[in-house]
């Protein structure tokens, strides 16, 4: 569904994803950040496949993507399910509102997102979730102080465990240019609007 700016409703008119991205028109995804307050804060990242046309192996949402034409905004729970093999229900999802992102891809294409953002709790083991290997190459645990640290200290850098898409368990190096670009400063919104969640902070807009 092509969205029109400002109120970003849907206009009636659809493309194919790529059709849009090369008209540079607005279109709808869905982001779910899972957090866990156990065995610390953390935020689970997703390591985006090598071979994604955006933001290759770089770090971001846990699960997300576009919503196909004549989805509700709910409906992107559909991508968790894709991607990490994982089904939550309604109650456990809470939403944090929605923002604008603006990014080129590999191709050169201008791609316009309004992006719905949305976080669970999730303390499961990470070898409980089941990764699709052409959309996430793995998952990263990341406390959220060390994030908060790599967003605010030009240096500064962690070591997280990973767990990829074959099962196999390493760890990755985490810097500021381990995530992809937001003008807005998402990703260290996100780590801040995490903590603040996990302290059972209510009424959380991003």
């Amino acid at each position: 569904d092509i969205l029109t700016p400002p109120t970003f409703e849907k206009s009636g008119q659809i493309k194919l994803k790529q059709e849009a991205w090369q008209d540079g028109d607005w279109i709808a995804t869905f982001n779910l950040w899972i957090v866990q307050d156990k065995p610390e804060p953390a935020i689970i990242y997703q390591q985006r496949s090598l071979q994604k046309s955006w933001a290759p192996g770089k770090l971001d949402v846990t699960a997300g993507g576009h919503l196909l034409a004549g989805e509700k905004i709910i409906d992107g729970l559909r991508e968790v399910k894709e991607e990490l093999g994982k089904t939550y229900p309604l109650s456990k999802i809470n939403y944090l509102g929605r923002k604008l992102h603006v990014s080129p891809d590999t191709q050169g294409n201008m791609r316009q997102n309004v992006v719905h953002i949305y976080f669970t709790l999730d303390n499961s083991n990470p070898n409980t979730f089941r990764l699709d290997p052409s959309e996430v190459h793995a998952l990263c645990i990341c406390p959220i102080q060390k994030l908060i640290n790599v967003h605010t200290k030009k240096r500064y850098s962690f070591v997280a465990p990973i767990l990829d898409s074959h099962g196999s368990q390493t760890s990755l190096k985490v810097t500021q240019a381990s995530f992809p670009y937001n003008w807005d400063n998402y990703h260290f919104k996100i780590a801040l609007l995490a903590k603040r969640f996990l302290k059972g902070e209510k009424h959380l807009l991003y």
